[in-house]
């Protein structure tokens, strides 16, 4: 018997190319940071991954995301560190990032921009302030009131201080990513 199978290159390449644009910004991609990345590239950028996120304890999570992840290390596109000194974890590039990264590059292409705005836009943000920030989106729709999405957030995440949400709502809002 022959086994037939189709691996989802399109997201392993993606997942090893946010690893590699990290890395190359100078930007620390942990476990978390990734989930997020993933999250706002699909839904703050409109690219389809078809990856499915529930909310969860730090915001938005898929665990299609982490198996495509530790996927991507077996295959040597990524190391995932465990850092003692950063309390978690730092993804960078293996030795096959870019012979993974080459499988779909076509795909890659065509979200290349929308890659470069998700790195500059969201790259230089900690764990936590990715937290607030993909819960937010991941909470706004549109016809909901400002103020109703701020509550929301608070109600999940009541570790946030309502200006604190309130200020990134503002953020979010100024940069088209945040619907009401």
């Amino acid at each position: 018997m022959k086994l037939h199978f189709e691996l989802p290159w399109e997201r392993y390449a993606l997942i090893a190319e946010i690893v590699k644009r990290f890395q190359a910004a100078n930007f620390r991609l942990g476990k978390t940071a990734l989930q997020k990345m993933v999250f706002l590239l699909q839904r703050a950028f409109g690219v389809e991954i078809d990856y499915q996120y529930t909310l969860y304890t730090y915001g938005p999570y898929c665990a299609d995301v982490a198996r495509d992840l530790d996927t991507v290390a077996v295959f040597g596109g990524a190391q995932v560190l465990c850092d003692l000194s950063f309390g978690g974890y730092e993804i960078i590039p293996g030795a096959t990032n870019e012979e993974i990264r080459e499988r779909s590059r076509p795909f890659l292409d065509g979200i290349s921009s929308q890659l470069d705005r998700l790195v500059s836009t969201f790259g230089s943000f900690n764990a936590k302030e990715l937290e607030l920030r993909s819960t937010i989106i991941f909470l706004s729709k549109p016809g909901l009131p400002r103020q109703d999405l701020i509550r929301q957030v608070f109600e999940v995440k009541p570790h946030f201080a309502e200006a604190t949400i309130a200020q990134a709502v503002g953020e979010l809002e100024a940069l088209g990513y945040a619907r009401f």
